[in-house]
């Protein structure tokens, strides 16, 4: 796959997240009745102003990196992608997880019960590991 491609991927992913933060914020704000309500999209007792800014800061991280990665360039040296990978693989299985138990042994539980949340955590978790297969096979470009 060529560094663009990643690029796109990440961007794909990145808009769908930017979608979950978008909906959220509406239903802070301005809700929506086709919407679900402002406290399904919470998966925390995170502040929202705190969960806003750092969804913010997640999201001009993946931009910063899918724009370094159309261009071909360095997003990480290479010997941080095998950390990035098992992080990723760890948070994915997580909050794969936390979403069967959610459904399963735990539904009494907010915090498993939380899909919205679990389901944008998995696609938090595919852009880690997007990050970390990049950083792998393409460190290696000057900058």
């Amino acid at each position: 796959m060529s560094p663009r491609r990643y690029a796109l991927a990440l961007t794909a992913l990145n808009l769908a997240f930017l979608g979950r933060v978008a909906g959220q914020a509406v239903q802070r704000w301005a809700p929506l009745e086709f919407l679900p309500p402002f406290e399904a999209w919470q998966g925390s007792g995170l502040p929202y102003p705190a969960l806003l800014a750092s969804q913010i800061a997640i999201a001009a991280g993946a931009l910063w990196a899918a724009a370094r990665m159309y261009a071909g360039r360095r997003v990480l040296a290479r010997r941080w992608s095998a950390p990035l990978l098992a992080l990723a693989a760890v948070y994915f299985a997580a909050m794969f997880a936390r979403i069967v138990l959610g459904l399963t042994l735990l539904s009494e539980s907010d915090w498993f019960t939380a899909w919205i949340s679990g389901a944008f955590h998995l696609v938090l978790a595919a852009e880690l590991g997007l990050v970390g297969v990049y950083a792998r096979r393409f460190a290696v470009r000057p900058e």
